[in-house]
Parts: C-alpha cells; structure tokens; sequence
C-alpha cells in the first residue's frame, strides 16, 4: 500500500511539519504541496488519483472549506488541518474524513491516519477477494445483445488491432471493441505480461525465449519490444531455476 498524499496550507512551516509526519508513516506518500488555494484548485486533477489530500482551512483568496467543494472529488480522503475547531460541522458537510487540529503531533497524526489505513488494507484485502473469484470475462460481440464468456486460464496473447483487440484462446479468436490497455488494466492481477506495444502474453503460455523471440504453446511466435525488455527479462530471472552449485 502505497497513498499518494497532496498538502495544501499557505504557510510553509505546517506544510514541512506534515511532510515530515507523512515520510515517517509507512505507506504513505508525498505526491503533491501547495501554498496558494487558486492554484490547487487549477492544478489538482482526478487524473492524479489522489488518496489523501490535507487541507487548512483559513487561507487567504479561497478558504479550506470552499476549495474542498470544488476538490473534494478529486480525493479518496479529505483530512482536514486546522488551528480553529469551529469549522468541525462545515467540515462534515463535504464529507471530511479526519479534522486534526494545529499544532499535530505525530501521535495526533499517526492515529488519526491509522484508521484511514486500516479501512484501505480492508478494502484491499476485500478486492483481492473479489479479484481471485473472477475466473472470466465477459466481451461485448458484433450487436447490442451479443457477449461472449472467456475463461482466463484458456487466454494464450492478446493483440491490439486498431480501434480493437483480438483474444486468442487455446480453442478460438475472439474480436471486440476494447484498447490493450482497457484489457491489460481488467487483467492486471493475473498471470500476463505486455511484451511489446501491440501484444500482451499468458504467462502460462511462453513455451521457449529465444532473444528477442517468443515461442508460445500454439507455436505462434511474437517479437519483444525493445520497452518492453527490461520488464519481461526481469520476470524471466524472477522464475528461473538455479543451481547453487559452484561451476
């Protein structure tokens, strides 16, 4: 678990002290600091995906409370960072999830973040759940109500074609209208690799490595793109066998 942590306070000094609790509390990460509200709000993006976002709330131009209108979405969690306590119920009202009053401790941090982190390994033990019941996909076909079931385990590689993909399966090719990457993202916790920029490989699949050069189960054989090397060959050593016998 690794939170990406964004600060947003006009004075420095409360910024540096929540850098320094942020770097000391395992599994948590200083993404992003701001001194100026306006451009916070101008520069934060949901693209970022950001997981924590701390936030004063008296600060000059635009304060802690109406910022948090126009960002709130753009975070997992609010915390807010703050030496006044009278702002605690408008601190509710846009779905706060800590209020921890200036000056903050490392203790007044870490047990307050403590809870957020263990509702995180909850939920990440909840997906990885979830992940390992799921044993197929289910693939748009030629019309609205068309869909085709594949079993995971029956995929060999996937191919980029344009605007669309083709599944190779031990039995059949299927076609859809997906990106590698949208495919590559609903299979990132099993067993394949991305070898070049228009394939991604079952890793159960790889017969022989020759080079550059895959040799898969079917006999298909795929080029390893020169982005792609470090990657795969650090997957390859990861599984290779090994003797600890001097030579």
């Amino acid at each position: 678990m690794n939170l990406k942590c964004v600060v947003i306070d006009d004075e420095q000094h409360a910024i540096e002290v929540l850098t320094d609790h942020i770097a000391e509390m395992p599994g948590l990460t200083i993404f992003k600091t701001f001194t100026s509200p306006v451009q916070a709000l101008t520069e934060i993006s949901v693209d970022d995906e950001i997981d924590l976002l701390f936030m004063d709330i008296d600060m000059p131009g635009i304060n802690g409370i109406e910022l948090a209108k126009n960002i709130r979405e753009k975070s997992k969690y609010l915390i807010f960072t703050t030496a006044h306590p009278d702002y605690a119920l408008q601190a509710f009202d846009v779905q706060s999830d800590q209020y921890l009053l200036k000056p903050i401790s490392f203790a007044k941090f870490a047990l307050g973040i403590d809870r957020i982190l263990k509702k995180e390994a909850n939920n990440a033990k909840a997906s990885l759940k979830e992940v390992e019941q799921v044993s197929a996909l289910y693939i748009k076909g030629d019309h609205k109500y068309a869909f085709s079931n594949i079993a995971i385990d029956e995929i060999l590689y996937i191919k980029a074609l344009q605007n669309y993909i083709q599944i190779i399966t031990k039995s059949e090719t299927h076609t859809t209208y997906l990106t590698l990457k949208e495919i590559e993202k609903a299979l990132e916790n099993h067993a394949f690799i991305r070898v070049n920029k228009s394939n991604i490989v079952a890793k159960s699949a790889i017969k022989k490595v020759d080079g550059n050069i895959i040799r898969l189960v079917n006999n298909e054989m795929i080029q390893i793109g020169e982005g792609y090397k470090e990657a795969f060959f650090a997957y390859v050593q990861s599984s290779l066998l090994k003797s600890n016998r001097s030579q």
